[in-house]
């Protein structure tokens, strides 16, 4: 019997047993399996995709792995970039005393800030640093794991995001969303996602870390990259050869007399050129079959080598890596960029695609965070800025070589504010020449001082790597960093501080301890820390900890009887804020909630002086499609948000709401009257 078949008989016992939990479901899928002899246990993601489209609904609890990662109403995908250095490091100031990774470190050419062992990062490795290849990636697990993706929340990292060259920023952003674009249009129907062309496509069932499948699957979509489906003979064509099962279009044997082969059935001749193209740019057949013998072939484009690369390539002198890791960024983006689907033109299609971003966010420093550069993060469609502040001491930031300033974090906060970002703050307690008087000193005043603020914070208790300045401190005994215990006390003591309008995001960075040298040594931090707020009878009133989906997740009797509008007015970097949240107050649980600002300047054309800002709405609630009712989502929530949001400014005199709009969510607010006014979605009244 065939896998395929025995992964089915599992779903088919577990059917007739009227199977509802994780465990029993297990303990059905060892009991087939040793029927018939199979030693390798399937994940259930493996298992999930053949399953109907009842099948998945019916057993969605069971099959949809880590469903946290979606609780909040939203699909995240991390991308990392490729490895380039930060600004000061190139300006002989940093890298920052505690900072791994970056061209030529010990670790490797990885992006700075990572040692290359980070779940991200490891993706990112396999598939080339590339957006559009590392989109579908996580496409991928999500619809496996029976989870709904189509508000995906997108998070660019690998270093400062703003010195990146602007032409690598763009190709970056394009292909993103053009995956994200492309998916929809493959794999989508009307309604509902296609599984027998997934399946297909992905090879499924399959073991997900085939390096031979991942080799094909590159392959295909390294195709398709600069094809543009948004054209409809293109698409049907490119389905004709992804689908047609007498088609064997991508064999690796194959030359350019047997692709032709396939391309005759396609009548349009334009068509059947653009596709040929595209097949011999990928296969190394583009100088009629005769590949040069100074060609080196990896997934992404041929790499030719001549005597001066053989030279830079044995150059071992990091300001020499950083200094090639440049090029390359800009060698890729030109190479592999097609400049006839413009950044506008793709941004467009998102839109309305089944897979939208609905959330942009990139990170930076506070001196690459002012208001060039958030002029540009608009242009491209983010909507959240992560900044690392690192400390409120300039002393500390100076002698940890960040090359910013105390002055730098709060100006790029309030600029950024005031053109209507989320701000998702970073701050490393631990830290050389603080105390740990210091250190809670300093957690509190990002919320005692109005030039802070944040949104959002991850707290980041600074650990030792190798390569590091720090790491050689610590060796000649010169540094102590925060034990696991110490940071646990130190942050859990810290949440009774935290207001009702941040969200604590994370408490320590995703690094695994075996790629540490000393500092924090579990990867749960968040569950000591957990076990501190106990011992202690401290309460967080984080977002995090009050969203509806985190309270069920815990309590599952978890009723909300009596959900009403709160509004918590404050001032913040200058102007005046106003996060206006629907809750149960008696059950401290959140269900929505919505940010709105009088900005403190005037940036930009759109936004005059008698307008309002709208930063973020949210809806928590498990994800589900996108006009369709979910548990919380789509339940008429948000419209009251807005509604609240628009009487507030109203009664302030404004005249104008200004909407800082992923991409993917602008046709929602065209349904609420509002209409795109440059970088912006806008509603406007008479006074």
């Amino acid at each position: 019997m065939e896998l395929k078949q025995i992964y089915q008989k599992i779903l088919s016992e577990a059917k007739k047993r009227n199977i509802d939990d994780l465990d029993r479901f297990n303990n059905i899928k060892l009991e087939i399996l040793k029927k018939y002899k199979i030693s390798k246990i399937p994940k259930n993601a493996t298992i999930a995709s053949l399953a109907s489209e009842k099948d998945r609904k019916d057993f969605k609890k069971i099959l949809s792995m880590k469903p946290t990662r979606t609780i909040s109403g939203v699909a995240p995908i991390a991308l990392m970039m490729d490895p380039y250095p930060c600004p000061h490091t190139i300006k002989s100031i940093g890298p920052c005393s505690y900072c791994p990774g970056g061209p030529g470190s010990p670790f490797g050419d990885v992006p700075q800030s990572y040692t290359g062992k980070e779940p991200s990062t490891r993706r990112a490795i396999r598939n080339n640093y590339d957006p559009y290849l590392g989109v579908f990636n996580r496409l991928e697990h999500y619809i496996a794991m029976n989870l709904v993706p189509e508000k995906a929340e997108v998070i660019l990292q690998g270093g400062t995001f703003s010195f990146f060259p602007k032409i690598y920023q763009e190709y970056f952003v394009k292909y993103l969303l053009k995956a994200m674009n492309d998916f929809s249009v493959l794999f989508y129907n009307e309604d509902n996602i296609n599984m027998n062309k997934f399946n297909a496509f992905f090879e499924m069932p399959a073991d997900i870390e085939d390096n031979e499948r991942t080799k094909r699957i590159h392959q295909k979509l390294l195709f398709i990259k600069n094809l543009d489906l948004s054209n409809g003979e293109i698409l049907s064509a490119v389905n004709y050869l992804f689908f047609n099962e007498n088609t064997d279009f991508f064999n690796e044997k194959n030359n350019l007399n047997e692709a032709n082969k396939f391309l005759n059935k396609i009548e349009n001749n334009e068509i059947k050129n653009k596709i040929l193209e595209q097949w011999q740019k990928i296969n190394g057949h583009a100088n009629n079959e005769k590949e040069s013998n100074n060609t080196i072939k990896n997934s992404n484009n041929p790499i030719k080598i001549n005597e001066k690369n053989n030279e830079i390539l044995k150059i071992k002198n990091n300001h020499d890596a950083n200094l090639i890791a440049m090029k390359e960024a800009i060698q890729k983006a030109n190479s592999q960029n097609n400049s006839s689907l413009t950044l506008e033109k793709i941004q467009e299609q998102n839109e309305n695609a089944k897979i939208r971003c609905i959330g942009l966010t990139i990170e930076t420093k506070s001196d690459y965070g002012k208001l060039v550069q958030g002029n540009e993060m608009l242009r491209l469609g983010a909507t959240r800025v992560e900044i690392g502040i690192q400390s409120v001491y300039d002393e500390v930031l100076e002698k940890t070589n960040r090359g910013n300033t105390v002055k730098d974090n709060v100006e790029s906060i309030r600029i950024l504010k005031d053109l209507g970002f989320k701000i998702n703050a970073h701050y490393m307690p631990g830290l050389p020449f603080t105390t740990r008087g210091m250190d809670k000193k300093g957690l509190k005043e990002l919320f005692e001082n109005e030039a802070y603020r944040p949104d959002m914070l991850k707290i980041y208790p600074c650990m030792v790597l190798k390569g590091t300045r720090l790491y050689d401190d610590y060796i000649k005994g010169n540094f102590k960093p925060l034990k696991t215990k110490e940071a646990a006390e130190l942050i859990a003591w810290f949440k009774q501080f935290v207001p009702k309008y941040c969200r604590i995001m994370r408490v320590q960075r995703d690094i695994p301890t075996y790629a540490t040298d000393a500092g924090v040594d579990r990867t749960n931090l968040r569950q000591y820390i957990e076990k501190e707020l106990k011992k202690s009878s401290i309460t967080c009133n984080c977002i995090r900890c009050r969203e509806v989906g985190h309270k069920l997740h815990l309590n599952k009797n978890l009723k909300i009887e009596s959900p009403e509008i709160a509004v918590i007015e404050y001032k913040a970097s200058k102007g005046k804020e106003f996060f206006i949240s629907y809750e149960d107050i008696k059950a401290n649980t959140l269900l929505g909630f919505c940010r709105l600002r009088f900005p403190s300047q005037f940036l930009r054309k759109e936004i005059t002086e008698k307008s309002a800002l709208i930063r973020e709405l949210h809806v928590f609630g498990s994800a589900v499609s996108i006009g369709k009712k979910g548990s919380i989502q789509h339940t008429g929530i948000g419209k009251m948000l807005m509604k609240k949001a628009e009487e507030i400014a109203l009664q302030n005199h404004k005249n104008k709401i200004v909407v800082i709009s992923g991409i993917g969510a602008r046709d929602y607010y065209k349904k609420l009257g509002y209409e795109g006014e440059g970088a912006y979605m806008v509603k406007k009244w008479d006074m």
